[in-house]
């Protein structure tokens, strides 16, 4: 190679510099030797060496970035481990192919090159670096595959994701699609009523509810026929199921930490509630307020004092944000409700809508599905997603609790997951108000924490195992077993042996009490 170099060695970072809060444009703009040493393995940037270039590889790279929120870099000359080993061995020819690839295989991005030198063993070198700006809208290789980037690995998006990032980033709109349905015959009109008659008594307008439903965009004319969109679809229709199978929500209880899988997989509760958003919402708030514990702990003064498991408005409105902000987009997949002994989650299809994200969640506003989610509003269920998540967080606040946590991640899909917990250092030792009561407030200071968990687990199912103990406290087999002997010997639990030691008929039940 021909090209000369000059070299800075002046130190890119200074002490007053945060390297970890770069974007990728930013480190592009800094790019040398000394910050790619420094900056190590990164989910900004990909490593490349030279031994074989892979342009179909590449251009699934440009996709990647280019549909990543920032952007990427991609830098010739480094192995994955981190060792500079340069670009003097590529041709010309190799060169030309890397800047012109996207042309042919990934033509909507918008790559920029540059070469920057380096030192190894002694003798001038240089790394070849590609940066990939994101672009805003999706970004398809000729293979018509999309994709995107989750921490540190690439994901290839199915034909759903592809259509929820179209949507999400208003390239089309799922909930704007005209649906085989018959207006009104296939809709709750009690539901149209009352969202017709809220609008028109909010906003002051004369409009019939025909007129109306055309101009919040949940109904079209097309050629004096009335076509029904999803967004209506979704809030009135009898039977949405019928084209969007994920219109619905799974509720579920487990006695321990994890789901469990196979043989261990037993929900205490599995509830699944089909419909319009309407009716979802309405059952889906009566059967959670049926499976939400009221818990007992002891306060500062040594009495009982009993609260929610969850603050009313919290939980409330994690589930009203996933069922309305979720992609409905992913037609399998519906929202869950869990519930372990010390969490909540809610699982939401569809990833955050940007520009919120896990950071920005509290301070910026993004929907969706904008039609379903203003008719949702006037009909009083919905707040704005940035308004909601506050709610969720002050409600949290006010009950001693922590923040709620916000997660992005690739499960059979993108999936957005809110999850609030219960176990406050003020409340570390809370379980159900019947348990609590059965043992009596004496008895319960005595207890630790592990073995308040065995106890209610025994309560709520009238027996306990070893390997259910040790699921339950997250201790092992043998410590299970001690920690059970040591409850029927304090005369909490009474033992009904098997046969042998691992007998699966063997098992404890609750001491029954003697009355005084």
């Amino acid at each position: 190679m021909s090209d000369q170099f000059s070299f800075d060695f002046d130190a890119p970072i200074s002490i007053n510099d945060s390297p970890a809060l770069w974007t990728p444009r930013d480190i592009w703009a800094r790019l040398n030797q000394q910050v790619v040493e420094y900056l190590g393995e990164d989910r900004r940037f990909e490593r490349k060496g030279c031994k074989k270039i892979g342009l179909d590889d590449l251009a699934t790279y440009f996709s990647t970035f280019s549909n990543t929120p920032d952007g990427g870099l991609l830098i010739y000359g480094i192995e994955d481990d981190g060792t500079i080993v340069g670009c003097n061995s590529l041709s010309q020819n190799q060169l030309n192919e890397i800047e012109t690839v996207h042309l042919v295989r990934c033509p909507q991005a918008k790559p920029e090159f540059k070469k920057f030198p380096v030192i190894i063993n002694g003798v001038q070198d240089f790394c070849y670096a590609i940066y990939v700006p994101y672009i805003g809208k999706l970004v398809e290789t000729n293979k018509q595959e999309a994709w995107i980037r989750y921490g540190e690995s690439r994901h290839k998006m199915t034909v759903e994701e592809k259509q929820d990032f179209r949507s999400t980033r208003q390239e089309l709109s799922f909930e704007q699609e005209a649906a085989p349905y018959k207006f009104p015959e296939d809709f709750d009109l009690r539901i149209i009523q009352d969202f017709c008659d809220d609008y028109r008594s909010r906003e002051v307008v004369d409009f019939t509810n025909e007129e109306l439903l055309i101009d919040r965009r949940l109904l079209r004319k097309v050629d004096g026929i009335l076509k029904p969109l999803n967004s209506l679809v979704l809030l009135a229709a009898k039977d949405p199921g019928r084209t969007i199978p994920g219109c619905r929500v799974r509720i579920q209880r487990f006695a321990t930490d994890a789901e469990g899988q196979g043989q261990t997989y037993s929900p205490l509760r599995d509830k699944t509630i089909e419909g319009n958003v309407v009716k979802i919402l309405q059952e889906s708030t009566e059967v959670i307020s049926g499976i939400i514990y009221d818990v007992t702990w002891i306060n500062e003064d040594g009495k009982f004092v009993t609260t929610p498991e969850y603050p009313p408005h919290a939980w409330f409105e994690a589930v009203v944000n996933a069922i309305v902000h979720r992609s409905y987009s992913f037609s399998g997949s519906e929202v869950f409700v869990k519930f372990f002994p010390d969490r909540m989650e809610v699982e939401s299809p569809g990833g955050f809508i940007p520009p919120v994200n896990e950071k920005t969640i509290y301070e910026v506003r993004a929907a969706r599905n904008h039609n379903l989610m203003d008719a949702m509003r006037y009909l009083g269920y919905v707040r704005m997603a940035r308004e909601g998540a506050r709610r969720i967080r002050a409600s949290m606040k006010d009950f001693n609790l922590p923040d709620p946590q916000w997660k992005q991640e690739a499960v059979h899909g993108v999936v957005v997951r809110v999850t609030l917990h219960n176990d406050h250092a003020s409340r570390k030792r809370a379980t159900d108000t019947e348990v609590a009561h059965h043992f009596g407030v004496e008895t319960w200071k005595l207890l630790q924490e592990h073995e308040i968990k065995i106890l209610a687990y025994a309560y709520r199912n009238k027996r306990i195992q070893v390997s259910e103990a040790a699921r339950v406290t997250g201790r092992t087999w043998h410590t299970s077993k001690k920690d059970l002997e040591r409850l029927t010997r304090g005369g909490h639990l009474t033992f009904h042996a098997g046969e042998y030691e691992r007998d699966p008929k063997a098992h404890y039940t609750l001491t029954p009490k003697t009355s005084s």
